[in-house]
């Protein structure tokens, strides 16, 4: 049996591994730290099975895991897991991996020398469309990838996100790095050039809540991304992940929330669609735990998330400069 706690629930997908967890006979949910204490009561309340530290410190000194989650603001990835490391637990970290290129290397290094496995939290990953434009592109159904054009849109978060110096950034640190790590995986190639221009021009906050990145892929391929805290509260879901592209032969568009793929050919006018209604946190945290189990690779590991958000940090720098910026970028 696989013993897995969580280092705070800050940020609002610890509810969703925690539930994930509690889903996995191969696994148990042992213990949280959370030293707010009306975010103590609720995950109490709903996990009273597991035990309750006040201090992250103290859980990993006492308590005897295998691994931990870490849902923290940003800026604590850092700390959190290179102690989790030291303390021999394996790690799945929300995304993103880290602020800097330079706390992602020492988060990735000391889980290195710990011998240790640390996964980035990229559960977009697992949607069945995602699975499958993958698969057909590398069929090449698609043909030749000559441009794609992106969406990852949400709901202001407020709290800690807002506040720069505990989330590193915005709308672009939030919702860049899904698309650029699903552009790595899905094409298996890299980014090689990164424009932005960012604003904030919806909500009354510090950070921007809009962003429009250029990126260029070492194939060849122009993206456009758009990163923006657009939706509603009262819009229908919370918000997209979308991905259109267009190849020599077919285009083929993904809606990662609803599951859905569409392929569009020229041949017989053809218009196909596939959908799936997996649990994609389920299916994160399910395959971080075969990693430990089975002792494996991580499917999405601690370089893969630094690179997706080297690209954010690029998008920085872009607008900072005025100009593009190639990449590895620091």
């Amino acid at each position: 049996m696989l013993n897995v706690a969580i280092i705070s629930f800050e940020h609002m997908h610890g509810w969703g591994y925690a539930h994930a967890l509690e889903q996995l006979p191969q696994v148990n949910f042992t213990a949280f730290a959370e030293d707010d204490a009306a975010r103590a009561d609720r995950v109490r309340k709903q996990f009273p099975k597991a035990k309750h530290y006040k201090c992250w410190k103290e859980l990993l000194q006492k308590e005897s895991c295998d691994a931990v989650i870490i849902t923290s603001a940003n800026v604590r990835h850092k700390e959190q897991a290179i102690a989790a490391a030291r303390a021999g637990k394996h790690i799945l970290c929300e995304k993103p991996i880290a602020t800097s290129m330079k706390d992602a290397r020492a988060m990735i290094d000391a889980c290195r020398k710990a011998g240790v496995k640390i996964q980035t939290a990229f559960p977009v990953r697992y949607s069945p469309a995602v699975k499958r434009a993958r698969t057909l592109i590398k069929e090449g159904k698609l043909g030749k990838i000559l441009a794609i054009k992106a969406t990852n849109h949400g709901s202001m978060p407020g709290g800690w996100f807002v506040d720069k110096k505990l989330s590193g950034g915005g709308a672009i640190t939030d919702h860049t790095v899904h698309v650029a790590d699903l552009l790595r995986y899905i094409l298996g190639e890299e980014i090689i050039e990164v424009y932005a221009e960012m604003g904030t021009n919806l909500h009354p906050i510090k950070v921007e809540d809009c962003g429009l990145l250029m990126l260029k892929l070492s194939g060849g391929a122009f993206v456009s991304l758009d990163t923006s805290w657009s939706r509603p509260p009262s819009y229908k879901i919370w918000g997209d992940v979308t991905m259109d592209f267009k190849g020599t032969k077919a285009n083929l568009s993904i809606d990662c929330f609803p599951r859905l793929l569409h392929i569009y050919q020229n041949r017989n006018l053809k218009h196909s669609t596939f959908s799936g209604g997996d649990d994609l946190d389920l299916a994160l945290v399910s395959d971080f735990a075969e990693s430990i189990i089975k002792n494996k690779p991580p499917s999405i590991s601690g370089e893969d998330g630094m690179r997706a958000m080297e690209v954010s940090l690029a998008a920085y720098e872009a607008i900072r400069t005025k100009k593009p910026i190639s990449l590895p970028f620091v």
